[in-house]
């Protein structure tokens, strides 16, 4: 089902007739939502942003309708392309004209495969064997594809209709994102607060969590401040009233290059996720004291951060100052 996601995807990110309009909403992670932040931000034009949170997701879908929307997906897939079966090897999951050898699946064989699974799912409670009857199986590799699938579909029908009787509003939906049961909006005049009773079933519960000027939404603070998106990294556990593990430790049993190679994976996050350098500083600060701690070297550490700036510019570049001055700034 990654493979059918991603050709799905792929489908709706490059039809160029639809370019004015928004009928993929999911995200895998947050760079497309701060893409679209750095966007609006070169217009001055942040209003508002609004998040919400689907309560009920995984435990009120029922099954025939799940599996009737996810046959449908499947069918879209294999009628995009010449290629009529799926190969399997190891973990390698590809198209192919002809059903030979073993592992190959038809569109009806997936279908079968995918109604079984739903259907056959049990749990034990004490003596009792019980079957699920309702929502998806939870914990199982597909769970978290067919439900940004499922959700998708109900997306894209209501835009498909809105272009039609309504192209104003449906373009209000342009920077809607949705990462699995977390949806965000950005300068949608409250449309989404409106509609989201008309795009999903009934069955779905939504619960507005930020609605405003200011919003979290992922690993990343949002604020509005004279027409521009602030962003920053936003971690939950930072409020929490007790000390969180936090990076590899060098007294436990793990190489060095694993130790310093996530220090930059880190460092690069936090750049990503920070529009401003004085709200990258801090955070930079405290993650070097932290390594620090943990048994790291500060000529190896401050090696890792210039590592950083030198094979991955791009993030570093809205900060608007160069690699010596904020390696000084992170050590003063």
């Amino acid at each position: 089902f990654r493979l059918i996601f991603n050709q799905i995807q792929n489908f709706h990110q490059k039809s160029k007739f639809y370019k004015n309009y928004n009928r993929f909403w999911v995200i895998n992670n947050s760079k497309p939502l701060i893409d679209k932040l750095n966007v609006i931000n070169t217009r001055k034009k942040a209003k508002e942003i609004s998040t919400f949170d689907f309560s009920t997701l995984y435990t009120k879908l029922p099954h025939e309708n799940l599996i009737e929307v996810l046959n449908y997906h499947i069918d879209f897939a294999f009628n995009g392309g010449s290629k009529k079966y799926l190969g399997f090897c190891g973990n390698s999951v590809f198209w192919k004209k002809s059903k030979s050898g073993k592992s190959t699946l038809s569109r009806n064989d997936l279908k079968f495969l995918v109604r079984y699974l739903i259907t056959n799912t049990y749990c034990i409670v004490g003596n009792l064997m019980i079957r699920q009857s309702i929502g998806i199986p939870m914990g199982i590799d597909p769970a978290p594809f067919w439900a940004n699938l499922y959700l998708h579909r109900y997306e894209e029908i209501f835009i498909s209709s809105q272009m039609s009787v309504n192209k104003v509003r449906a373009r209000k939906f342009i920077h809607a994102t949705r990462f699995i049961d977390d949806e965000c909006n950005l300068n949608d005049c409250g449309e989404f607060s409106r509609s989201y009773r008309e795009i999903y079933p009934k069955e779905l519960e939504l619960k507005c969590e930020h609605q405003g000027t200011h919003a979290t939404f992922l690993d990343i603070d949002i604020t509005i401040v004279d027409g521009l998106f602030i962003y920053k990294l936003f971690d939950k556990r930072d409020d929490f009233p007790f000390s969180i593990v936090r990076m590899p430790d060098l007294t436990g049993n793990i190489p060095d290059h694993v130790f310093y190679g996530s220090v930059m994976s880190e460092f690069l996050r936090i750049a990503r996720c920070t529009l401003k350098l004085s709200d990258f500083i801090p955070r930079a600060q405290i993650l070097l004291k932290r390594m620090l701690t943990q048994g790291g070297s500060e000529m190896m550490l401050l090696r890792q951060i210039r590592k950083a700036m030198s094979r991955h510019p791009e993030p570093f570049e809205k900060f608007a100052t160069g690699p010596i001055e904020i390696i000084n700034k992170i050590l003063d």
